[in-house]
């Protein structure tokens, strides 16, 4: 595995990437990246060997909606377990790319509410105030975007950073 940070928030929280491989295909990384721009005709040249798949998963862009941040981490600890013939299968022809959070300011800032707001016991009544989330919402970045609505804008400092990647 290899953790790239690849910038920074408006509020200064790091985003970064996992990136799980075998060891062949994390050693030559630069290479398949370069074979995959080639493939795509994004890049002048033939590709030069036989590319391994490339997968990307992105979580949290919606900072409310928190479990896919543990989620992101249940996953990876899966496809990187050693002693897994499962992961070992996937990594023989894939490399994973794990965002674990896109939107890291509104995640603290719904982190925060929930845990001032929230109950010890979870409170199924409708009308309890840990169900009213208030104005701006972790839903949003620090400046009220919704980072789900940026990936063909890329106004956002979030997806500025992500996409060069």
């Amino acid at each position: 595995m290899k953790l790239i940070p690849y910038g920074k928030t408006n509020e200064g929280r790091p985003l970064m990437v996992a990136v799980i491989a075998s060891e062949d295909n994390l050693a030559r990384l630069e290479e398949i990246r370069t074979n995959n721009l080639k493939s795509a005709g994004l890049l002048d040249g033939q590709a030069s060997a036989k590319q391994p798949a490339l997968v990307w998963f992105s979580y949290n862009v919606h900072g409310n909606e928190p479990t896919s941040s543990e989620a992101s981490m249940q996953v990876l600890y899966e496809i990187s377990n050693k002693n897994s013939a499962f992961a070992k299968q996937i990594l023989s022809n894939t490399v994973v790319f794990i965002d674990p959070c896109i939107n890291p300011d509104g995640r603290d800032r719904y982190a925060n509410w929930y845990n001032q707001k929230g109950a010890v016991t979870p409170d199924v009544n409708p009308v309890a105030w840990e169900h009213y989330e208030p104005w701006p919402q972790g839903r949003y970045n620090h400046y009220c975007f919704d980072l789900n609505r940026d990936w063909a804008w890329q106004v956002q400092v979030e997806s500025q950073q992500r996409i060069p990647l």
